[in-house]
């Protein structure tokens, strides 16, 4: 029986990130040994992942844009009455 308590600790999403990313550059460090190539590399990987949030931002952007039209349009249509003789 433990008669210390255990915590447990819930790692978000870019906790878990990161500790990725230090495993991955770790592991780069161990196959490519000239410092050159390691930073060509790290930057190419900065690179992607600033790319890929272009992309998500393009579209994004694209989609508030196109909700911002639909929205704008839309004028609220009421009942014309008409007299009956």
């Amino acid at each position: 029986m433990r008669t210390e308590k255990e915590e447990l600790k819930v790692e978000s999403l870019e906790e878990e990130v990161e500790s990725l990313k230090k495993d991955l550059f770790k592991l780069f460090e161990s196959f490519i040994p000239p410092k050159e190539v390691r930073q060509e590399i790290v930057r190419n990987l900065y690179t992607i992942e600033l790319s890929f949030l272009k992309i998500l931002k393009a579209v994004l952007d694209y989609q508030v844009e196109s909700l911002e039209k639909k929205t704008a349009g839309k004028v609220s249509k009421k009942a014309k009455r008409i007299k009956v003789e």
